[in-house]
């Protein structure tokens, strides 16, 4: 049974019509947080590789949301950068303040203005204290990406699908050529920027032009698909040396067109609280850098297992992200769109 509209004039579709989509949000979110959660306990020799495979899902799911977004409409550069200002930004400099003072207050590390106005204007720098580029809030170097693919979205809107994708696939190829010629030091931002895993955002992209397909295949691709995307990241654990776009981006492409084949499914059977955990992606994902900082050495001087402390940490990061998304980034999100729709009744 498909239930997703497939009329190709009706109005652009929100992620949110996505069960599917939205699921697999949570999950990415959750399996960074558990993958950051070894480290916080100083436990690194627990940590699982494949589970870092949760930022690839992020970028292929941001190229299908902006296709989504956008598509049936006419381009406007202003009003979609805006846009994705108003849901992006606001949330994200609060919980950097909030890192600033965890880092303070926990780790006894001051953040000089510099560091924080270069996190705040998403501008690439290098910490030197954890040996990375990367802003305050460390898992904000996925955003640092994410804004250089706003930026080329916006530019290449009104071109066309093919040709977009084509624009933006060039973009991205000459930046990671620029690494192979240029062989940037990997602590510098010209190696940050010419990442391969650009090419996820595209992969994404290909996805929501192809997604009434999608939705038409028969249900046994759909589990085929997730299978073996499943299995293929599990190799990861294997320890073969396969390129990250290789080992995680191809999968994490796979896993979300499965999904997406298979969401008259979720939407019938899929708890609603799966689809919870999605909404406050983006919450989980911002807050429990904090959350890990200021609790993990306090539950690990407990003196209890670290399989139980792991689980009261990552309860505690799903409770606090839940909490924050609703009387945190909702009201800012509500807030940043009321002053966009004024400035534009104004510019009017």
């Amino acid at each position: 049974m498909n239930i997703i509209p497939q009329n190709d004039h009706a109005a652009p579709r929100r992620i949110q019509q996505y069960t599917s989509v939205q699921i697999l949000r949570g999950l990415a979110a959750l399996m960074v947080v558990i993958y950051h959660l070894p480290a916080a306990l100083g436990m690194l020799d627990l940590r699982i590789p494949v589970l870092n495979s949760g930022v690839d899902l992020f970028f292929v799911i941001s190229g299908f949301v902006m296709v989504l977004s956008t598509e049936n409409r006419r381009p406007d550069h202003r009003a979609f950068l805006m846009q994705r200002f108003t849901r992006v930004v606001p949330f994200y400099w609060v919980m950097t303040f909030l890192m600033v003072a965890a880092l303070w207050l926990f780790a006894d590390r001051a953040v000089s203005l510099e560091q924080i106005t270069n996190s705040l204007l998403f501008i690439p720098y290098l910490d030197t204290v954890t040996g990375y580029v990367q802003p305050v809030l460390g898992v904000g170097w996925t955003l640092n990406l994410e804004i250089l693919f706003y930026i080329l979205f916006a530019a290449t809107m009104g071109f066309g699908r093919l040709t977009q994708m084509a624009a933006v696939g060039v973009v991205f190829a000459i930046a990671v050529a620029a690494r192979i010629v240029f062989k940037p030091a990997a602590d510098t931002v010209l190696f940050f920027y010419t990442t391969p895993i650009l090419f996820e955002f595209l992969a994404g992209m290909a996805l929501g032009h192809l997604v009434g397909r999608l939705t038409r295949l028969p249900a046994v691709l759909g589990v085929s698909a997730l299978v073996f995307a499943i299995m293929s990241m599990l190799v990861m654990v294997l320890g073969f040396n396969l390129p990250r776009t290789l080992a995680q981006g191809i999968p994490a492409l796979i896993l979300v067109a499965g999904c997406i084949s298979l969401e008259s499914y979720f939407r019938l059977f899929a708890p609603r609280v799966l689809a919870r955990l999605g909404d406050a992606s983006y919450s989980l994902y911002l807050t429990h850098p904090i959350l890990l900082l200021a609790t993990a050495p306090v539950v690990a001087s407990a003196n209890v297992s670290p399989w139980i402390a792991g689980m009261v940490i990552v309860t505690a990061c799903i409770a606090v992200s839940l909490a924050s998304y609703s009387f945190i980034e909702k009201p800012l999100l509500a807030i940043s769109r009321m002053s966009l729709s004024a400035y534009r009744v104004k510019a009017q």
